[in-house]
């Protein structure tokens, strides 16, 4: 099963990314990635610290780069 699954957001020309092992949610506008992703916690998910979850948002940062490169930039 893949890590990460994104999906076209209901909001237009917005992405959402969700990291399913860390339960990490991330919507940000299509080619504006570093200008305005906003990220949440799904509920039943708890990261250790704020060095965690950093570590999550640049994951997945670095995973959309890699593979849907149209998309953030």
């Amino acid at each position: 099963m893949e890590r990460y699954l994104l999906q076209l957001s209901e909001k237009p020309n917005y992405w959402v990314c969700t990291d399913i092992e860390c339960g990490i949610v991330c919507v940000f506008e299509e080619k504006n990635y570093n200008d305005n992703q906003k990220f949440t916690l799904l509920e039943n998910y708890q990261l250790p610290d704020a060095n965690a979850i950093a570590k999550v948002a640049r994951e997945m940062g670095d995973w959309l780069r890699a593979n849907h490169y149209d998309k953030i930039f």
